[in-house]
This record gives C-alpha cells, structure tokens and sequence, in this order.
C-alpha cells in the first residue's frame, strides 16, 4: 500500500446510505487538532465536499472506529437513519471484524530465524443482511 496522502482515498464500496473506504495505516479516523492535516475525514472532504454534513462534529456520520495504526475498511452512513441502523448492526454484532497476523519472530541471534511480519485487515460490512437493510 502506497503512503498515505490526502488524494489516494481507496472506495471499496457506495451506495445511497453507506460509503465504505479502506483506511491507510498510521492515519487518524477524524481530528479538529490544526497540525492534523492528514485523516480519514480530510480525505472525504477533498473528494466528496459535497457530503461534509455540518450537523456532524468531523462533518461525516463515522459507523466504526478503527485504531491509529490500523489499516482496513471504515464504514461511513450518509444519513442519521443510515447510522443508526449501522449502530445497531455493530451493537448486535450483525457485522464481522475479522483480524489476521502472521507473525515469525527471532527469540535470539542465535537460532539463526528468520523475522517477518504481516498483517491484513478485512472488515466484512453487512448491512444488508438481517434487520439491517435499508
């Protein structure tokens, strides 16, 4: 994955309710700090400012929350009914969060091992399904 930067916004998926991005590592979600000139929320400003919703803190309705250093899909509602009902998706754990790492690690030099690191995250949205859809 390419460095993050305010113009490489990757849409996984869209509708009339939902927009879901993959989030960049090492990226905050959203921040109204003025030396945060890099998140999530200026990324969706600079390519849909037609969306900002000024009844909203950051300017989008953010489903989930994803950690700092966490790459993956991030669900955004474009609607207070679409957040609401992805809420209760989340709260109901009708939506999947699946982590996966795979990870060799050295103990100590002298084991001659070998050290990789990787690690993918994938969030299964399904707000479709169930008592979800809109």
């Amino acid at each position: 994955m390419e460095t993050a930067r305010i113009d490489n916004l990757c849409i996984l998926y869209q509708s009339s309710d939902f927009l879901v991005v993959n989030k960049h590592w090492d990226i905050r979600i959203d921040s109204k700090m003025w030396y945060e000139n890099l998140t999530v929320q200026s990324q969706l400003k600079h390519w849909f400012p037609e969306l900002v919703d000024p009844d909203t803190y950051y300017g989008f309705r953010f489903c989930h929350q994803l950690d700092f250093s966490t790459s993956g899909a991030l669900c955004i509602a474009f609607s207070k009914l679409a957040a609401a009902k992805a809420y209760r998706c989340f709260r109901d754990r009708l939506v999947t969060k699946v982590y996966l790492a795979l990870v060799v690690k050295t103990l100590n030099h002298l084991r001659q091992r070998w050290l990789s690191w990787q690690e993918v995250f994938t969030v299964e949205i399904q707000l479709l399904k169930y008592s979800c859809s809109l």
